[in-house]
């Protein structure tokens, strides 16, 4: 008699501890959308900023105008891929692509800067006022990106934990990518 209770005992012990593993997944999903909320309208200002800057200039030179061929369709691959990301923030291939995009645009950005600043093709406390602008942008988005990096990892490992992973594995809980390190950065001289 005292073994069939305590199979029930175990049972309901079972059934709680999974139902608090289950909540906790849903806590820490939950964080690291939220956390990518911030990105994203670091992401937004950063396209505005690139919307906004560099007005077309009739007799500037090729090579600017080939700078600002390629800066402003990263600019919208950025846009398509950051739509994407505030679906579905924990999805790898998402943050992959959006990452990849902004890595891009960040060498077209520096290719941009370098050659406005070079050939006065604006004024040059315009192009003083975007690079400081993008700076500070760029500090401000990687600063949430770090922060979403964190968020995912928690997420990530809370997944891997050895019980938590069946429970994880029946809900369908995947892990999420985070941002890497700027490959921009390593191309400075």
């Amino acid at each position: 008699m005292w073994i069939l209770s305590l199979e029930w005992l175990l049972l309901a012990v079972l059934v709680f501890w999974s139902i608090g593993a289950l909540k906790r997944l849903k806590r820490l999903r939950a964080q690291s959308k939220k956390a990518f909320e911030p990105v994203d309208a670091h992401f937004k200002l950063i396209l505005a900023l690139l919307r906004e800057c560099g007005p077309q200039v009739t007799d500037e030179p090729s090579s600017l105008r080939h700078a600002r061929s390629a800066l402003l369709p990263s600019a919208d691959l950025l846009d398509a891929a950051l739509q994407q990301a505030r679906q579905h923030p924990l999805r790898p291939e998402v943050i992959a692509s959006l990452d990849s995009t902004w890595q891009s645009l960040q060498v077209a950005w520096r290719a941009y800067a370098q050659l406005s600043e070079s050939t006065q093709a604006c004024a040059p406390a315009d192009a003083q006022a975007w690079t400081l602008r993008w700076q500070e942008l760029d500090i401000l988005c990687c600063h949430s990106m770090a922060q979403f990096n964190t968020a995912v990892l928690h997420y990530n490992q809370a997944i891997a934990q050895v019980p938590v992973c069946v429970v994880a594995r029946i809900f369908g809980f995947r892990p999420g990518r985070t941002f890497q390190k700027d490959a921009a950065l390593l191309m400075q001289p």
